[in-house]
């Protein structure tokens, strides 16, 4: 069961994993994040909080990173 998280703590976790924001992607009420190897993106709502359903569809779209990669 995924829970609730506030968004700077996703994006401190794509970061870690050395994901990139995607460059211009600053329009729009999402944010576009490419994974390392270039295969994997996931968009993330520029909201101060990410839904549930929104986490657990970043870990399912960002494969390439390690497991438990954002908890």
């Amino acid at each position: 069961m995924y829970r609730e998280m506030r968004k700077r703590d996703v994006v401190r976790a794509l970061k870690q994993q050395g994901c990139t924001e995607r460059s211009g992607s600053r329009r729009g009420p999402h944010e576009k994040w490419d994974c390392p190897c270039g295969k994997h993106s996931a968009n993330i709502p520029r909201d101060t909080s990410v839904s549930p359903g929104v986490v657990q569809g970043t870990i399912r779209r960002m494969a390439c990173l390690r497991e438990g990669w954002l908890q």
